[in-house]
């Protein structure tokens, strides 16, 4: 796991752990996103809103181990196994897009989802 930094290196990304096997750090990150979809499955609620918000609420809860900039934007280009991911510079607008264009379109309820998914067949 190599991430692209400004001036051209390449390095593991630095994280609170201390952790420098890519191995290592995958499990971490790993482990997070368990504890974080257990946590945020047990209180999702018909008012839970999964918007930009909610999706960084995810990151911290996920990251915030491992990572100082766990629930933020990054400010800095990363690239992972050759893919690029979106720009550091565009992405607070690339993500209010896919809120607008997205995420505010989703059912409102897992009912509301069957409904739609029945007159739509």
């Amino acid at each position: 796991m190599k991430y692209d930094i400004p001036g051209g290196q390449a390095e593991t990304l630095p994280n609170k752990l201390g952790l420098i096997k890519p191995e290592e750090i995958a499990i971490s990150e790993f482990e997070g996103f368990l504890e974080a979809e257990i946590l945020l499955t047990e209180s999702l609620t018909a008012k839970t809103k999964f918007n930009t918000k909610y999706i960084l609420k995810i990151h911290k809860l996920a990251l915030a181990h491992l990572y100082t900039f766990a629930g933020k934007y990054r400010n800095v280009n990363l690239s992972k196994g050759g893919f690029m991911f979106s720009s550091a510079l565009h992405l607070p607008q690339s993500m209010k897009e896919f809120e607008d264009e997205i995420l505010l379109h989703l059912p409102i309820t897992y009912s509301e989802e069957k409904k739609l998914l029945k007159s739509n067949p």
